[in-house]
């Protein structure tokens, strides 16, 4: 069974309890952790026989079949998942290129220089400023 069938039956399961019993399930979880898949064919077996809703059952019967086959993703160990962060960053980058004439180590980021020039006067402007004259926001007075 796929998983997106697997995710089918659950989220048909999980519409019947809710219309029938009340239940709220997590489908998602449900198609993907097998104890959980397991907890809930228990509870929809039981809730067909004590309340007589026979349309639980063969849903159940599905689920049930596609819990055996379904497994959580294996994860990796904390320890060796940060083992394996602190070895990619103490390997250092490999140096980037750049242009001729750039004498900065940090790469240009495309926007105008924003600091100030040494004796800025708050951005009045004088008949001898030039049209590159920085102003105190854009001109705004």
């Amino acid at each position: 069974m796929t998983s997106t069938e697997i995710f089918a039956t659950a989220a048909h399961l999980h519409v019947l309890l809710r219309r029938k019993t009340g239940r709220v399930t997590d489908t998602e979880w449900m198609a993907t952790n097998a104890d959980y898949a397991r907890a809930i064919v228990r509870f929809a077996r039981e809730k067909a026989v004590s309340d007589g809703l026979d349309e639980l059952l063969p849903w159940a019967d599905k689920l049930e079949t596609a819990s055996t086959g379904m497994g959580a993703p294996v994860r990796k160990p904390l320890l060796q998942s940060a083992a394996e962060a602190l070895r990619a960053a103490q390997t250092p980058a490999p140096p980037a290129s750049r242009p001729s004439g750039f004498a900065d180590p940090v790469p240009a980021s495309g926007f105008r220089e924003s600091a100030l020039p040494s004796g800025f006067d708050g951005g009045k402007r004088t008949d001898t400023d030039g049209p590159d004259t920085p102003r105190y926001v854009g001109g705004i007075r």
